[in-house]
């Protein structure tokens, strides 16, 4: 997977065999990018919810869900495995 800014945006592009499969390109907003940034295994979504919530004008839970949605997204096509 590699991820690229593109103006305001950051596009994913997953690769295998290094070859960028161009049918499955994904946009991500710029919180989105931000967040697929803080998603490293490590931090609960309560704590990628603190960052955002210091970075953006959003509340704690609208944040945590939106975080949740995003990861459930992400894994449902295979971007990312969530840690339990």
């Amino acid at each position: 997977m590699v991820c690229r800014q593109v103006g305001q945006e950051s596009i994913l592009v997953p690769i295998r065999q290094n070859v960028g499969n161009l049918d499955f390109v994904y946009t991500l907003s710029p919180v989105a990018a931000r967040i697929w940034t803080l998603l490293d295994g490590k931090r609960s979504i309560a704590a990628i919810a603190d960052e955002i919530c210091a970075e953006f004008d959003v509340d704690h839970s609208t944040a945590s869900a939106d975080i949740a949605q995003l990861v459930s997204d992400l894994a449902e096509v295979s971007l990312l495995n969530p840690v339990p």
